[in-house]
């Protein structure tokens, strides 16, 4: 299934109850299922986005929160909520209705591997930073780590995160890749490597330069449509994402064009115009900004 299909699908039945489908919960490595009178375990309120009966639901009765729980499909189309940190399995809404307890190794074999990729991670933090739903505490619990003034490194998933008032309020990854890059080098891995490798022909060894290049090039790379990528891959481009933009778009400051096309050349300077030439395109720069010729 498609990332994309998956997180549509999941953000839509997080809003709709299922019908005569009861949650097996994990008790002592043991799936059974959800009782209202035992479980809950937060103070539950029904709301918009929190129907009772819905993913959401017996998510918060549980006592997650939203930024805490990844929601998986299999190809059977049960229903798996993960720990986002440590993936261990919360409950399951099985396809089979008739399933009244399954073991830890039913589970596994439910799931056949699976754990979120880098860039889904990813997503589901910036998405809990913007909605603050992921707590120090619940991270600390789940990592096994413990945070110094409001910091936690996150070595199995490559991150630094900030808390403030006992929630997650900023991360970056440990090796500086934005979230485009690291979408880019797990979706698409030979674009990803094209650009680290125009980056170190560009800026040599410094490490913060290449970041800071690959880093712009993925960003444009998101941003231009699909129907236009392949435009990049001719050897005038040569994979350069942010010269491809500015030939389809406008709207890019003058410093990061100049950074992220380094073989650029001011051709003409007056009052508040610069033009730049690359090759055979010109470009039109009205107060730093690139203005469509």
């Amino acid at each position: 299934m498609k990332k994309s299909l998956l997180f549509f699908i999941a953000a839509f039945t997080s809003l709709v109850a299922f019908a005569g489908v009861n949650p097996l919960i994990n008790k002592n490595g043991t799936y059974v299922p959800f009782n209202e009178k035992t479980d809950i375990v937060s103070d539950y309120e029904s709301s918009e986005e929190c129907p009772k009966g819905s993913i959401n639901y017996y998510r918060s009765c549980l006592g997650y929160e939203n930024g805490e729980v990844i929601i998986h499909f299999n190809d059977a189309w049960d229903v798996f909520a993960l720990n986002a940190f440590n993936n261990e399995v919360i409950f399951i809404l099985p396809k089979d209705t008739t399933k009244t307890s399954l073991t830890q190794q039913e589970v596994y074999k439910y799931l056949a591997g699976y754990k979120p990729n880098a860039s889904e991670f990813a997503s589901n933090l910036k998405s809990a930073v913007e909605d603050r739903s992921i707590r120090k505490t619940f991270v600390e619990k789940s990592l096994g780590v413990t945070a110094v003034n409001n910091v936690l490194t996150d070595e199995t998933h490559g991150f630094t995160y900030t808390f403030q008032n006992g929630i997650l309020i900023s991360y970056k990854s440990s090796d500086g890749l934005s979230d485009d890059a690291i979408d880019v080098k797990e979706n698409f891995p030979q674009v990803y490597s094209k650009i680290m490798s125009n980056a170190r022909i560009y800026y040599g060894a410094s490490k913060l330069a290449i970041t800071e290049y690959v880093n712009g090039q993925c960003k444009y790379f998101r941003r231009i449509n699909v129907s236009y990528l392949r435009q990049a891959y001719n050897s005038n481009i040569n994979y350069n994402f942010a010269l491809l933009y500015c030939i389809l778009y406008e709207g890019m400051e003058l410093d990061e064009f100049t950074f992220l096309v380094p073989n650029a050349e001011i051709s003409s300077s007056l009052n508040n115009y610069v033009i730049m030439s690359c090759g055979n395109y010109m470009f039109t720069f009205k107060d730093k900004i690139h203005v469509k010729n």
